[in-house]
């Protein structure tokens, strides 16, 4: 039998966002100023979390953002 690895659950957004916090600047800043960014990795690696990380940092800013 084989044990799946990964958790399908939905993270909060207050969830720790271990050793992201670069990323999460550059995608703030990268949305401040109008500028489209692809975002790629592997499945699994966090892609959704970090965008709704940066969607919770710009709607506390008075930034409207869609989910």
């Amino acid at each position: 039998m084989t044990i799946n690895p990964f958790c399908y659950t939905v993270l909060p957004l207050d969830a720790p966002l271990c050793g992201r916090d670069e990323e999460l600047a550059t995608l703030c800043t990268h949305a401040r100023s109008n500028t489209n960014v692809v975002l790629y990795s592997p499945r699994r690696y966090g892609k959704t979390s970090l965008i709704k990380r940066v969607q919770e940092v710009l709607s506390r800013e008075k930034f409207i953002t869609t989910s």
